[in-house]
């Protein structure tokens, strides 16, 4: 049986929004996830300046919609952590601070990779600086695997191969044999690993007719062939196939409830990313079984494109967390100074060591302890062929009708339906001359 420690998000930190933070200190709101990274970087920031920190430590489930409100109401810590995909929304609405010309006189700032900056940039400035980034690839259950005689190392070639596998696994009795992530619960990760990820490769990538937005004329994609495959696929999943049942995607503390399942032996196939070589076992980073161990209990493959013609072979979308400037905070430059010891190269190193995650730094990504780790280095050759999201304002609402559009469809919805639900709510929202239709 596959067991380990869960990672399950503690109820510690400030829970209502609105709450205002101390003005007598420098402030710091995070994800409980985050807290073997940015606590080593507290401590070393109060011994330096003697000043005091007040760490505001919050549950990774409804944190981005926490962050969001508290920016919004002028409540927000000095420092916030956010993902990637919010930057853009929050700095043009301005709660960030553009760290630019602060992060200029660092030393360390040199080593960022451009790309990943680009992530956390908006109308060409830096807001918020990132602390990993990610690939998302298909995670598998050997022992299911090996129940349902599916040949290992499993490489996909096209989606009709991982339907394919999973009808084994059900056959098998794998409860949830391929959990793709759907519905509003499940928030961004029903638009990262799962629906984008399938998007990616149901159509050429000419014209962006594999994507949600047009990036070259500005439009959201409000009907497509991509779409409709895409809502296809969750369809077939959920509906056609009954490859898995949906309590996951409502469960109380999703990601706890998906890894215990895994930990039970009850997923075949998991749709998700680069952080459950140690989220599997224990997002923090302790608590890990031995490489050896965790290669025998779990494998993993690239999402395969639909096998359309023109589509990609593989596909890949790259995000991840940073940490930026409130605009509003007492003082910005002692702000910065604690997002610096937060990414110092000694406590940044040994966090991403530490926890398997993908480095945003060539101080760090180049280093032979980075190299050594056999699951990194293969990854990390995911990202040379990955995109990111359409993180221009207005993404964060199209995310939410994207969420909504899954969850419909594995209730039971209609997919033309759910589409054309999809294109009437673009309209309504950004107006009929924003969103474009490819026949």
């Amino acid at each position: 049986m596959f067991k380990r420690t869960l990672c399950v998000a503690g109820l510690t930190g400030a829970l209502m929004a609105g709450t205002a933070m101390p003005a007598s200190a420098i402030s710091i709101m995070y994800a409980d996830w985050l807290a073997s990274l940015v606590e080593p970087g507290i401590a070393n920031f109060e011994e330096a300046t003697g000043e005091t920190v007040d760490a505001i430590k919050l549950p990774g489930q409804g944190y981005d919609q926490r962050i969001a409100l508290d920016l919004a109401a002028g409540t927000a810590a000095d420092v916030v952590q956010m993902d990637s995909f919010m930057v853009s929304e929050l700095a043009s609405a301005g709660y960030l601070a553009p760290l630019d010309e602060m992060a200029s006189e660092w030393d360390q700032y040199q080593y960022y990779q451009e790309g990943l900056l680009d992530v956390a940039s908006y109308d060409g400035n830096v807001y918020g600086l990132p602390t990993d980034t990610d690939v998302r690839m298909l995670w598998y259950d050997k022992s299911n695997f090996e129940k349902a005689g599916i040949e290992m190392p499993w490489e996909p070639k096209t989606w009709d191969d991982v339907l394919d596998a999973a009808q084994k696994l059900k056959d098998a009795g794998v409860t949830y044999a391929f959990q793709l992530p759907a519905g509003t619960k499940q928030g961004e990760a029903a638009t990262m690993q799962g629906f984008y990820m399938a998007l990616l490769g149901a159509d050429t990538p000419e014209d962006d007719r594999n994507r949600l937005l047009n990036r070259e004329t500005g439009q959201w994609i409000g009907n497509s062939p991509a779409l409709r495959r895409t809502l296809e696929l969750y369809d077939t999943v959920y509906n056609e196939m009954e490859l898995t049942p949906s309590d996951l995607n409502y469960a109380t503390d999703i990601g706890a409830a998906v890894r215990e399942a895994m930990a039970n032996d009850e997923i075949g196939i998991l749709a998700s990313g680069s952080w459950e070589d140690a989220c599997l076992w224990d997002c923090n980073g302790v608590n890990l079984p031995s490489r050896e161990e965790r290669d025998a209990l779990v494998g993993w493959t690239p999402w395969p494109g639909s096998g359309e013609e023109g589509a990609k072979e593989t596909t890949n979308i790259s995000g991840g967390w940073t940490i930026g400037v409130n605009a509003n905070a007492s003082d910005q430059d002692l702000a910065f100074q604690l997002v610096t010891a937060i990414f110092d190269e000694e406590n940044f190193k040994s966090w991403t060591l530490a926890n398997h995650r993908m480095a945003v730094r060539t101080d760090i990504s180049e280093s032979p302890e980075y190299m050594e780790d056999s699951y990194l280095a293969a990854a990390t050759k995911l990202a040379a062929d990955t995109t990111g999201r359409d993180t221009v304002p207005g993404y964060q609402t199209v995310s939410a009708l994207v969420q909504q559009a899954t969850g419909d469809v594995a209730d039971g919805a209609p997919v033309d339906e759910v589409l054309q639900d999809y294109h009437d709510a673009l309209v309504d929202e950004f107006g009929e001359e924003n969103v474009i239709t490819y026949e």
